[in-house]
């Protein structure tokens, strides 16, 4: 592999990674081996597998499932660190990863600051380049809450049930920025729907950066036939679960965009959710990402595919005349208009009859009443078409164009 191939450099704080791209804290970054696998295939950073400390009060052997189709990824039982795996993972990556930045995931579920005052010293003493705080694993105090609405019975608040309250990630950021020197993330949930807000207060407690992450609470598929039967293999029930990949992307970029709007140009934001090519990384950058994180599609096909987006994203930007990533950041922020402000083209769209095969897809339309079919293709009313674009998108011999008329309108 080309040394300079996966230079691209980005900062969180005053530490460099080599390029934006990091290994999402998740099951693909517990073993030192994945670590020396991630610095080989040319990655940035690794954010270790999120360590809990006291030990997990839910911790189980992984259970997953792939939806293909629906690109859908989820997880119900999962294995976090506890406090002394997690240290010696980072001791160990420190001594045998040279290129690759190494990040501490870490969550304390102390009744006070000192468990996680004591927890950051130590990971910094281990070693740790940046510490990023876990205010967003909906899978653990969330989970319960969700699932069990209504039950007062006391339990620990950590994770994505935390992470909603701005006041109480500010409190751990706060105390964390004068407890240690390396810098720190809030990694946040967007449960809740005030992701940026969170963020705000986060930064201006002293956060180094602060990201997203790369997944949502739900329910997933079920036999309607066999509803009983939980969907997951060698486990007992169905329970909402973790869901991640790409169906997410346009979430996740939301939740980026909104941060940014919010935070203004200078604070780094980390972009994570549904990334699985090179394009949608640039798209995450143009709504206002710094660096990209990466977790699903490391689950689903390893670490070597980043070479290839590399190249790929090396020639993107000497097309387009890019030398940073910097100079991709923020490109959409300033495109993305409000309902409000929209313009509209007066068109109506128009058959190609050499191409319609009459398959009489578009007149199944449920909204339109502009189309009709004549003999053996279809023929569209341009008085009546509202312009949607609904046909042209279902059409599968793509015969189907819009015209645009010369005149805007609101």
């Amino acid at each position: 592999m080309e040394e300079d191939l996966f230079q691209l450099p980005v900062k969180i704080g005053d530490v460099t990674l080599r390029n934006p791209f990091i290994v999402g804290s998740g099951p693909t970054v517990k073993s030192i081996e994945q670590l020396e696998q991630i610095e080989k295939c040319g990655w940035g950073a690794a954010s270790t597998k999120q360590t809990f400390n006291p030990r997990p009060y839910i911790n189980y052997d992984p259970r997953y499932r792939w939806f293909k189709k629906e690109k859908l990824h989820i997880f119900t039982a999962e294995r976090r660190l506890d406090m002394e795996s997690g240290l010696r993972l980072i001791e160990a990556a420190r001594k045998r990863c040279r290129e690759l930045v190494i990040i501490a995931n870490f969550s304390d579920n102390s009744v006070n600051m000192e468990g996680w005052e004591e927890g950051a010293r130590r990971f910094e003493a281990a070693g740790a380049q940046i510490l990023e705080l876990n205010f967003c694993c909906p899978n653990m105090s969330f989970n319960v809450d969700v699932s069990d609405k209504g039950v007062n019975a006391p339990r620990p608040s950590s994770g994505a049930s935390m992470g909603q309250d701005e006041n109480a990630v500010a409190h751990v950021v706060q105390s964390l920025r004068k407890a240690i020197r390396i810098p720190i993330i809030a990694k946040l949930t967007p449960e809740g729907g005030r992701i940026a807000e969170v963020s705000k207060a986060a930064l201006e407690a002293g956060a180094s950066a602060v990201s997203g992450v790369a997944n949502r609470l739900g329910i997933p598929p079920v036999d309607i036939w066999n509803y009983r039967k939980p969907i997951y293999n060698l486990q007992g029930e169905n329970t909402v679960g973790c869901m991640s990949g790409p169906w997410i992307k346009p979430l996740s970029m939301r939740d980026v965009f909104e941060i940014r709007k919010l935070v203004g140009p200078g604070p780094h934001i980390n972009g994570t959710g549904g990334i699985s090519s090179m394009e949608d990384a640039v798209q995450m950058m143009m709504c206002g990402a710094d660096s990209i994180g990466v977790c699903t599609e490391t689950m689903l096909r390893g670490f070597g595919f980043l070479e290839k987006w590399m190249k790929s994203l090396k020639a993107y930007m000497k097309e387009m005349g890019f030398s940073t990533a910097r100079e991709m950041r923020d490109l959409l922020i300033s495109e993305i208009k409000s309902a409000a402000d929209l313009t509209l083209w007066s068109g109506y769209a128009q058959v190609d009859k050499e191409k319609c095969s009459g398959c009489g897809l578009c007149v199944e339309i449920g909204h339109c009443n502009a189309i009709v079919m004549t003999d053996v293709v279809a023929s569209i009313d341009p008085k009546l078409c509202k312009g949607c674009s609904t046909c042209i998108d279902i059409c599968p011999k793509q015969s189907i164009r819009m015209v645009e008329e010369d005149v805007a309108k609101r």
